[in-house]
């Protein structure tokens, strides 16, 4: 028997924009493609309204939250739709995090029920049973009895039909002002106290074009914010999304050809990447579908827009969005600011304010360089299951402090040119250098170690540790790399490590890591 659906949800009609919308006006449609696979409208929807129930039946209820361990697939879209139906959040974590990693963000979201797609799962789900999770899904088998997902979603099993009010609430895991995850998630009550809210989403709903007949391409993590809401962006518009499961660059200009690709949200590495073909290859792939290149997550050479802007064609219009978890987007770089500020991510958005502040909490006029403070209608209020942000977030009227670097020109235009913060972006994913210390200050032989970011032609930054020793220690960086694999995940890992004998400190004995960078970004018109 099935579990007993909320009767408000029951009594729901569709609303414009829904999945529900759009099994009604074009039932056999195609909404994904990854593959081979060709993913209706209807088939999503029944997909969810299977799920949803099967999670039901398992125990999951409206409001609890439901961790996914996902990479990039189009099932992560029936989880977020039957999660809607059901009424419950989603929680996005890293494929790629370790046990010890994913163990904390479990405890820490209270998440009630896990889906996983790890190849060889036993020990995800010994560990999510360790928490007192049992509604565990997974997509591989295992000897441990957990209902798959092709079971709870195969042809045959039926299930009534659910309406979803809105997408489900995802939550994102960001460090904030310290090196331990902090849950990012909006409060409805707070939102509704707020002005300009809807305006501001509206906004963001139009700044990138879509449409009907739009096609996206994903290849951004689903544990990262803009990869999965920039989909939403064109699915709530009757678009569709091609799925690029691991990116690589010719695959990419090779399902852009194939699909007429018209929108693609891309980190600047990914960029590189088709920039460093060799013109023979990238050259021969038909591209003139392409209208929009979105870039972010990290910053962006003015030179590789304008290389994107050339190789996608004058139709192809190029953005950069500057935002963080905790605000959302704080400023946009438009097709009409190129003339004027190239070098910029664009101005503030509407409803958006920014300030540039000195270390004493000072305002400073255009063209001066400061920290980034911005109030937004979508910042948070507090981290999820914390206390309301204090004085090291926000300032005394409101504005969060982005722990960024830069400077307001005369005309508005926004520039970010370093961070305060101490967050390295390695191919448009976050590591913290306090998760990197922490691992590296469990060897017996580490005295005391500091990570930074250095540059790296590829990936934007690579992850350096530099490290003081015990006298007599064997100085031998793949050992320490080696060690630090056993508790962070591949991407966070040191590339290289430097060995000294005394850090460089401050009169209060803390360690200047602007001296540590100095060197390895000297020259250079950006520090991140």
């Amino acid at each position: 028997m099935a579990a007993q659906i909320p009767r408000r949800q029951n009594m729901t009609q569709p609303s414009p924009g829904s999945v529900e919308s759009f099994v009604a006006a074009k039932p056999d449609e195609i909404a994904f493609f990854q593959g081979d696979a060709r993913i209706s409208w209807r088939q999503w929807n029944l997909h969810a309204d299977r799920l949803a129930h099967a999670l039901l039946d398992m125990g999951v209820q409206p409001g609890d939250r439901i961790a996914t361990r996902l990479g990039i697939r189009w099932e992560w879209f029936v989880l977020q739709l039957a999660a809607s139906k059901i009424g419950a959040s989603l929680v996005g974590l890293n494929s790629r995090s370790t046990l010890e990693e994913t163990a904390y963000l479990l405890e820490d979201s209270g998440a009630r029920a896990m889906i996983l797609d790890d190849p060889a799962p036993e020990s995800v789900i010994a560990l999510a049973r360790s928490l007192g999770i049992s509604a565990v899904v997974t997509f591989a088998p295992s000897p441990d009895g957990v209902p798959l997902y092709g079971d709870l979603v195969a042809d045959g099993v039926t299930a009534p039909a659910l309406i979803s009010p809105a997408p489900a609430p995802l939550i994102l895991y960001t460090s904030g002002t310290t090196g331990r995850p902090k849950g990012v998630a909006l409060d409805p009550a707070i939102l509704a106290s707020r002005p300009n809210v809807q305006e501001y989403r509206d906004y963001m709903a139009r700044i990138i074009p879509v449409s009907d007949r739009s096609r996206f391409l994903l290849c951004m993590p689903m544990h990262h914010g803009a990869g999965p809401n920039s989909a939403l962006f064109c699915l709530r518009a009757g678009g569709s999304v091609v799925i690029l499961p691991r990116f690589d660059a010719e695959q990419a200009l090779r399902l852009i050809e194939a699909h007429g690709v018209t929108n693609w949200m891309a980190v600047p590495t990914m960029v590189h990447r088709l920039e460093a073909l060799p013109a023979s290859i990238r050259d021969g792939y038909r591209r003139s579908s392409m209208e929009v290149v979105n870039i972010g997550a990290a910053a962006v050479p003015a030179h590789l827009k304008r290389w994107a802007k050339a190789f996608f064609g004058p139709q192809c219009l190029v953005f950069e969005g500057y935002g963080m978890s905790e605000t959302q987007m704080i400023s946009y770089m438009l097709p009409d600011h190129w003339d004027e500020a190239p070098d910029s991510s664009g101005k503030p958005m509407p409803f958006v304010d920014v300030k540039i502040l000195d270390p004493e909490g000072r305002e400073l006029g255009p063209g001066e360089t400061g920290e980034i403070c911005a109030r937004t209608p979508l910042q948070i209020d507090r981290y999820l299951n914390r206390p309301p942000l204090g004085p090291e977030d926000l300032t005394p009227d409101g504005y969060f402090r982005t722990g960024d670097v830069g400077r307001l020109d005369a005309r508005g235009y926004l520039y970010v040119t370093d961070r305060l913060k101490d967050m390295v972006i390695v191919g448009g994913a976050n590591v913290y250098p306090a998760e990197v210390e922490a691992a590296l200050h469990t060897h017996p032989d580490v005295i005391e170690a500091a990570a930074i970011g250095v540059p790296h032609a590829d990936l934007g930054e690579q992850v350096l540790a530099v490290c003081e020793m015990k006298p007599g220690a064997a100085r031998d960086p793949e050992a320490l790399i080696a060690h630090c694999r056993r508790t962070l995940a591949g991407y966070k890992l040191p590339r290289l490590v430097v060995f000294v004998d005394d850090l460089p400190r401050n009169p209060t004995g803390k360690v200047m890591k602007t001296v540590l960078r100095a060197p390895y970004w000297s020259g250079r018109d950006r520090t991140v």
